[in-house]
């Protein structure tokens, strides 16, 4: 009977944990159903100079299979809106409530918040952190530094703290986890918020005043395994606008309900994981045009892009995986309709996916999709519907702000770069007939040998803070791909070798497939700024289709103390 006692002490205490652990509930991470009316997110606000938030990550198993994600406030509100103003201080503190595992020697079931290079010793599984897609905050712990800060579940809350830049861009940004490896799955699955840094009617004074929206459009895996009646593949993954599904292969589209003839600006989000999307405006039968005013957070107007007009009139505004577009839209007259749609994209060439169909290399259907399918066809996402009765968003832009501090560097495009890089995108797949599990991705720069992004391994590139760099980035594989990197924006010199008028602020871009026969690989030239002195430390690069980018598809820079300029560094770049 001696070794009784201990016995139940250690059932009584598994117990104990098993009864006081958190439990996925019905109404963790709830969604709408399908083809309801879209709110927008719950806001929260700073106030006095600061902005405080507690945030939760949590996920609940559904019956299908599938794994929702999602940001819960301290009131239940999931994936909240963050308003900040340029200056604030920011202060969010985060909880990894996701279930842990209890094997033994799993470090990530005693709870571990950590910022440690290489993050030995932890589960990624299960880990998490967050990244502040488009802010230029220093990559350091507490602030941004993806690389080294992972929060397991268990662990106490993690405090980032942290200014934004008194010269920070007002736009859309956002906030989603970035822990490698298993990014997708929880952007997949839903966990992002869209963040807004107030004060754009300074740069475009006609947005003062107008009614705003704010859509977060996601991705998530598809569970439906009925055949497309077109015999086109279906997609893996579905669409959602601020969580309401467009589910395949009806696409019901999510409805928005405005008042009638009212113009009003629309913040559009793409927080999918893997998807791109193009969005194209049908009104009363007739293509329209949409008023661009910001992309990637960064204002047409913003004294570093040039001069460039206010506003864009286009039919077309695409989006890639993190892209945000901010633009004017007019609301149909009474009785009056207009759709959103999300235009079909080619992610690889019609020869490849007639390969992935070939039943010869063990596919079970020529009309079923491979397990990398990520066809993208096109989607009705949103049913416009007005009236003159209907409300306006309880939103507006303010009618007037203080001014907004500006940066005093030149703009980009007249500054002389000190080096040219090329980089470029590759695959290799391991298992043809598994294709999505067993293909590693690659960004290498031109003159290395191509290799899986190891956090331990020493930094790809070495640059200095005050450098200005071109980067060609080529994609020499047969799916599309979107470049992107943290902390800072470039600017788009050229795609396939020709001039672009383009030089409004970025931080993503997508390159499109290779087809297999072309001597030439598909390309863009981008100009790459690293003046900001407070970024110093290691930054990321990566593509944004985040299956890639968990695959291998990223590598860091290493941004060194400024170095003394010579002379002939500081004179303007010749005109592109």
């Amino acid at each position: 009977m001696a070794g009784t006692a201990p016995l139940l002490w250690l059932v009584f205490a598994a117990a104990f944990c098993l009864l006081s652990a958190p439990k996925a509930k019905a109404e963790d991470c709830p969604r709408p159903a399908a083809g309801s009316v879209v709110t927008a997110p719950y806001e929260i606000q700073s106030h006095n100079g600061e902005l405080q938030v507690t945030l939760a990550l949590r996920s609940v198993v559904e019956p299908t299979g599938e794994t929702r994600y999602c940001y819960v406030d301290e009131n239940g509100n999931q994936s909240p809106t963050l308003r900040v103003k340029p200056g604030d201080l920011l202060v969010l503190k985060l909880t990894n409530q996701l279930p842990g595992h209890s094997s033994p020697g799993d470090s990530s079931a005693h709870g571990v918040a950590a910022c440690s290079p290489g993050m030995e010793g932890m589960d990624m599984r299960l880990a998490t952190n967050l990244h502040f897609h488009g802010l230029s905050i220093p990559p350091t712990c507490h602030q941004d530094d993806v690389l080294h800060t992972s929060i397991s579940p268990g662990a106490a809350s993690f405090e980032y703290r942290f200014q934004i830049p008194p010269t920070q861009p007002p736009g859309l940004y956002w906030y989603h986890p970035h822990p490698h490896g298993h990014s997708e799955e929880q952007v997949l699955g839903g966990a992002a918020g869209a963040l807004i840094v107030e004060g754009i009617e300074h740069f475009n004074p006609s947005l003062a005043g107008l009614p705003e929206r704010v859509l977060v459009i996601r991705d998530q895996v598809r569970t439906s395994t009925e055949i497309s009646p077109s015999h086109l593949k279906p997609p893996s993954h579905d669409l959602s606008v601020n969580f309401v599904p467009v589910p395949y292969p009806m696409y019901p589209p999510a409805i928005v309900k405005t008042k009638a003839s009212q113009r009003e600006l629309w913040r559009v989000l793409n927080a999918s994981a893997d998807t791109v999307v193009e969005l194209h405006l049908l009104m009363n039968g007739h293509w329209q045009s949409m008023g661009l005013v910001s992309i990637d957070g960064v204002p047409l107007a913003y004294p570093a892009n040039a001069n460039l007009e206010p506003v864009q009139w286009r039919h077309d505004i695409p989006l890639p995986p993190g892209g945000r577009a901010e633009f004017l839209l007019d609301s149909p007259p009474p009785g009056g309709n207009a759709q959103l749609l999300a235009a079909g994209i080619a992610t690889t060439p019609a020869s490849f996916e007639n390969d992935d169909n070939d039943t010869s290399k063990g596919h079970p259907s020529p009309a079923l999709p491979a397990d990398d399918d990520d066809v993208t066809p096109p989607r009705w996402i949103v049913k416009i519907v007005s009236a003159v009765n209907l409300a306006t968003p309880a939103s507006t832009i303010p009618q007037s702000t203080p001014a907004v501090e500006t940066t005093s560097l030149p703009p980009l495009t007249s500054q002389r770069p000190v080096r040219e890089r090329k980089l470029y995108f590759s695959e290799k797949v391991q298992d043809p007939n598994h294709p999505r599990t067993s293909t590693v991705f690659y960004i290498t720069e031109k003159g290395r040998k191509p290799a899986a992004f190891d956090p331990s391994a020493a930094p790809n590139i070495t640059v200095h803070s005050g450098d200005v760099e071109d980067w060609i980035i080529e994609n020499r594989s047969q799916e599309i791909h979107t470049f992107h990197i943290h902390q800072t924006h470039f600017v788009l010199l050229q795609r396939d070798r020709k001039n672009v008028d383009e030089p409004f602020l970025r931080d993503s871009v997508t390159v499109p497939y290779w087809d297999g026969i072309s001597k030439r690989y598909p390309s863009v030239k981008l100009r790459m700024d690293f003046r900001n002195p407070d970024i110093v430390g290691t930054i990321p690069y990566h593509c944004h289709i985040l299956q890639h980018e968990d695959g291998g598809m990223m590598g860091v820079v290493r941004v060194l103390k400024a170095r003394a300029r010579r002379i002939d560094e500081t004179k303007s770049a010749p005109a592109h």
